[in-house]
């Protein structure tokens, strides 16, 4: 996977703040995933833009705790709900797009590693956009 331009970082974590996570949210990350956590939590790039049929911008990548902004830790709770979210226990928030709507990544499952977009109250037939085929594909491809 490409290393990132790293314009702005929040709060740094360690081995032992993921499995706190894990824990807390009974989810084993992937290593891909707590590398990335590890090397860009809360990260504001200069790499934003990924095209696939159109435009999406990353604002910023989540931080994966809880702290004075959006964070993967207060969103999942969320996505997991039949009612307000999605209601996958598989899917796990990693950034947002300038207005805070989140880009997940699929850790279990036959989509694993596939990156959707949340598309909830934008259309009603589905609530998530599939955008890339593997979280590295993603990655990869912001410019």
């Amino acid at each position: 996977m490409r290393e990132l331009t790293i314009e702005k970082f929040f709060i740094p974590i360690s081995k032992e703040d993921i499995l706190f996570f894990e824990n807390k949210f009974s989810v084993l990350l992937p290593e891909y995933l707590q590398a990335f956590f590890l090397k860009y939590n809360g990260a504001r790039t200069k790499e934003r833009r990924f095209h696939h049929e159109v435009d999406y911008i990353v604002n910023s990548f989540l931080p994966l705790l809880e702290n004075r902004n959006a964070s993967v830790e207060l969103i999942l709770p969320a996505v997991r709900d039949d009612d307000e979210g999605i209601g996958r226990n598989d899917l796990i928030p990693f950034a947002t797009d300038p207005g805070g709507r989140p880009f997940y990544v699929a850790i279990g499952g036959d989509d694993e590693g596939v990156v959707y977009y949340d598309l909830i109250g934008m259309a009603f037939h589905e609530p998530l956009r599939k955008i890339a085929i593997s979280f590295e594909e993603f990655i990869n491809d912001l410019h």
